[in-house]
């Protein structure tokens, strides 16, 4: 491939020897006009510039000069690189032709001053008005179209193409009545190759002032004349453009018969056209453009493409009710038929911007004065998160969320109430409890309002305060809601909801005896009156057994009003679901001096068991380490299921030094027998003391797992997890014992590569290279190990022994990039074969590292040799040598096309087989992006604006 591009560069060097260059061709015209223009100027000097045909060909031979230099000047300004062109100044770049127009201009002016009745003044005028119109002094340019036109017969070329020439200024003045007459005058007159464009301009001068009839006749004429190859082609412009002439003069039926007539969809037509004219600025036209298509369109594909380009337009203009009801359309449309991945990204896109920006507006001090527009802006963000809800439901607690704290801002609180309930609920589906936390805090804040109607409030109190105490029943906030709630219900003469209250504020305020007795002085009073004596009675049991705590003086007076019942059997009182009494009659089992020992296990059990069932953590970790400690070892192995429950639920209240205790008390009961529990909790003692901090307690359990026969591969598995752990704290010392004791066991070598590394950046950061060397040496060689022995090999490992190999390929890529391509050719080729030398040798490499199999690894080796191949492609695209003709650049350039459009093949196919690689293999990757888009694509990258926050063991931060 490179050796036949070489021999096409040689070939094209002999065969470019063999023309004449652009230059010399324009040079021996030069000459030859030179040659005439000398003899001419003699002669006029003989006449002392009184003849005017000598002088109007000394201005003919000087404009030919001019324009013969104004085009090598362009070529030379047109060849330099973009970048470098705006940096220049362009007057200096065509100092040589600016000077033979002026020339021209000379000669002219002498005939227009000394000869004014001359024959031939009217083409002087015309040359004048060219110069200037060249040299940019349009006002002197116009000047002399004016009299250039004026001077000569109304049937001549000097009259036409001047009346042209000022149609056109007029024209790009948006003069329109001025230029018309001119187009006119001119255009009938003659046909030549412009009549097409300069029709053009006509027919839009006419749609201008409103002539639509005239405006679209020529349209269509300059449509028809466009086919004949002797007219310049503005088909395509006409296609554009005619739909708006159409739809504005409100015959839209004529516009789709004269699209159809073309075979082209007229939708499709009124759409691009549309999109053309947004950019103008022409927001009215563009908008009944979509609004036709959109009435006009069936097939559904095409609807939404119109309902996609409506939504930028009423975007960039904020057309907020119209861009809200084509939302709503393309909601209800993929809500039927879901739509394509693009377009709903687009609409997802439009509806959440335009959400975010009217939430902002409300909540802002813009409107303070206006509430209706205020509340005009809340309802619209309402609808969008609304619509937003709908196309991303896993967001719908948020979104709710969000509608509330609309409403919130608007003031209207009955509203956001209702929202933020509903946030909560949704957000409680799914255990989302920030949305839960927000949306109380909403509830509160809504209540609190004084402008709130205190009807609405009252319908709102029970259901926000018993939202808000399931998340919260302990706080101090907590305690004045319980008392809230229970007046609510009390009330409103909701006595069983109002008990209930009682017994949950007893349960979480257990000290809060003052609170306690004023809830329960109401109820039994309400009872007193009802002569419901029962249930007096019930709750002077409840009060003597200390379900609810009360002042002595207010349970004796109690007491005295009643005989109390004698209490039922604890076991009877326990199957009937009373709680409350069986843990009493438990307490006073374990307590008497009668009990027997077995009796007061089973009684510790009870009571540990219960305590869990009432959330009483604390009391249930006592009385279960109670009944452990007690028990014989055959019992501790029969209700050893309980137990761990009973840690773990400890874990998730987060006691997690009790869980931890409590599972390591289970395992020293447990340790010397043949219990699959036993390993359970021996995990649970490590890991729950990993996830309170207590690193010796951890290593404490996990040392005596050898003692009590626990497998080695459960041993390594906590001995890994301590390792993390250590590493955090930075005791390296038993770090590297406990990895030191792994190393034994040869089947640990793959899970000891990546934990060693922990270790080896120590020695390297304290300058020990030396320990370092050696522990890069031994992850090697674990890693050969497990490859040979075929062992699994954790993803963390096989990235770190990719990310080592992965330095040669940034060298290469380095190497590569600092390799420069420069002319002469012989320097050039070198380069070229240099690169791809390169280019072979960084395949090699990508291929060696994946077959490591680290996902992370290939997609970062995958982007270096990407990169490479782009960057080298597109470099040789872009190449020009310097000082070569433009017949020896075009025919390089093709050239060089074949070998830079493999290359940059190469890359496509290479990006397309790591696309599929990452898809396939879910690899998760920071170089994903990089490999998967090209530059150009940058914008579809989301970058969020707050970091993940990753939480520990323990779920703290």
């Amino acid at each position: 491939m490179l050796k036949s591009l070489f021999i096409f560069i040689l070939f094209a060097n002999m065969a470019f020897g063999q023309k004449l260059s652009l230059d010399d061709r324009r040079k021996k015209i030069l000459d030859i006009i030179d040659e005439e223009l000398s003899e001419v100027s003699r002669l006029n000097r003989q006449q002392d510039n009184k003849s005017p045909d000598t002088l109007l060909r000394v201005s003919e031979l000087n404009l030919e000069k001019a324009r013969l230099w104004r085009e090598a000047e362009n070529e030379q300004f047109l060849a330099i690189p973009p970048e470098d062109r705006r940096r220049v100044s362009k007057a200096d770049y065509f100092k040589k032709s600016n000077t033979y127009f002026e020339a021209a201009n000379s000669a002219g002016l002498v005939i227009v001053n000394k000869f004014k009745n001359y024959k031939g003044i009217g083409e002087v005028h015309y040359i004048l008005a060219y110069n200037y119109k060249e040299l940019g002094d349009n006002v002197k340019a116009q000047k002399f179209f004016k009299l250039a036109s004026g001077k000569s017969s109304g049937n001549s070329k000097i009259a036409q193409r001047s009346n042209l020439a000022l149609a056109d200024y007029n024209f790009n003045s948006h003069k329109y009545a001025a230029a018309i007459p001119l187009y006119e005058k001119s255009l009938n007159k003659a046909e030549e190759k412009w009549w097409t464009k300069d029709a053009f301009n006509l027919a839009w001068s006419y749609y201008r002032v409103k002539n639509y009839d005239k405006a679209i006749n020529l349209m269509k004429e300059v449509h028809r004349k466009s086919a004949d190859g002797k007219f310049v082609d503005m088909r395509a412009m006409v296609e554009r453009d005619i739909g708006i002439f159409f739809v504005d003069s409100g015959r839209v039926q004529e516009a789709i018969r004269f699209y159809e007539g073309l075979g082209l969809n007229y939708t499709d037509q009124f759409v691009k056209i549309a999109s053309a004219i947004i950019g103008q600025g022409r927001f009215a036209q563009a908008e009944s453009l979509l609004n036709q298509a959109a009435k006009l369109e069936k097939n559904q594909d095409k609807r939404v493409e119109i309902f996609m380009a409506q939504l930028e337009l009423f975007d960039k203009y904020d057309k907020v009710t119209e861009h809200l009801k084509v939302c709503s359309e393309l909601v209800a449309i993929n809500a039927k038929t879901p739509l394509k991945e693009e377009p709903l990204k687009r609409l997802t896109y439009h509806v959440n911007k335009k959400a975010a920006e009217l939430q902002k507006k409300t909540a802002s001090n813009l409107y303070e004065s206006v509430p209706k527009i205020r509340k005009q802006k809340a309802e619209e963000s309402i609808a969008y998160f609304e619509l937003s809800s709908l196309l991303s439901p896993g967001q719908k607690a948020e979104k709710t969320f969000f509608q509330g704290e609309t409403a919130f801002a608007s003031k209207d609180y009955s509203d956001a109430l209702g929202f933020y309930i509903r946030a909560h609920d949704d957000a409680k589906k799914t255990n989302d409890k920030n949305i839960m936390t927000k949306s109380l805090e909403g509830m509160l804040a809504s209540l609190g309002q004084d402008s709130l109607n205190a009807k609405v409030a009252e319908k709102y109190y029970e259901p926000v305060y018993t939202r808000y105490l399931e998340s919260d029943p302990k706080s101090k906030r907590a305690n004045s809601i319980w008392v809230k709630l229970f007046n609510t219900h009390f009330d409103a003469g909701k006595m069983p909801e109002a008990e209930k209250t009682v017994v949950s504020f007893a349960v979480n305020f257990p000290a809060d005896y003052e609170t306690q007795e004023g809830m329960l002085a109401k109820i039994m009073e309400y009872y007193r009156k009802k002569k419901d004596y029962s249930k007096v009675k019930y709750y002077v049991s409840a009060i003597n057994d200390g379900k609810f705590k009360v002042s002595k003086k207010y349970a004796d007076a109690l007491r005295s009003l009643m005989t109390k019942i004698q209490i039922e059997g604890v076991q009877q009182s326990l199957e009937k679901g009373d709680k409350a009494v069986a843990l009493k009659g438990y307490h006073q089992i374990y307590e008497s001096a009668d009990s027997t020992p077995k009796a007061k296990i089973n009684a510790a059990y009870n009571l540990s068991a219960l305590y869990y069932e009432m959330g009483e953590a604390n009391q249930s970790y006592q009385w279960s380490s109670t009944a452990i400690k007690d028990m014989e070892t055959a019992e501790v192995v029969k209700f050893a299921d309980s137990f761990l429950g009973i840690s773990a639920g400890l874990f998730l209240r987060q006691q997690f030094e009790q869980s931890s205790d409590l599972s390591y008390r289970l395992l020293t009961k447990l340790c010397k027998e043949n219990s699959s529990n036993k390993l359970v909790a021996y995990k649970n003692a490590v890991f729950i003391a990993l996830a309170n901090g207590n690193l010796d307690k951890a290593i404490e359990v996990k040392d005596s797992g050898k003692a009590c026969s626990i497998p080695d591969a459960t041993i390594t598995e906590v001995s890994l997890e301590l390792l993390k752990d250590l590493s955090r704290a930075k005791r390296w010392e038993t770090y590297e014992k406990e990895i030191s004791d792994l190393e034994k066991n040869s089947k640990n070598y793959p899970q000891l590569i990546r934990p060693y590394e922990d270790l080896r950046f120590v020695f390297a950061s304290l300058g020990d290279n030396g320990q370092a060397k050696e522990v890069e040496d031994k992850q090697i060689r674990f890693y050969n190990l497990a490859r040979s022995q075929k062992l699994d090999i954790p993803v963390e490992a096989l990235d770190l022994i990719s990310s080592r190999m992965l330095v040669r390929v940034t060298e290469k890529k380095q190497r590569l990039d600092s390799i420069q391509l420069r002319f002469p050719e012989t320097e050039f080729n070198n380069a070229v074969k240099a690169k791809l030398q390169l280019l072979d040798q960084l395949t090699t490499e990508v291929n060696a590292i994946q077959k490591i199999g680290s996902g992370k690894g290939i997609v970062e080796a995958y982007k270096q040799v990407i990169s490479a191949y782009e960057e080298f492609g597109t470099s040789l695209k872009a190449f020009i040598p310097d000082g070569k003709s433009p017949e020896y650049i075009a025919s390089f350039s093709k050239a060089m096309s074949e070998v830079y459009n493999p290359i940059i093949g190469n890359a496509k196919k290479q990006r397309g087989e790591i696309k599929k690689l990452i898809l396939e293999n879910k690899v998760l990757s920071e170089s994903n992006f990089a490999v998967l888009y090209s530059s150009l694509e940058s914008f579809k990258r989301y970058i969020p604006v707050k970091e993940t926050v990753l939480m520990d063991r323990g779920g703290r931060k």
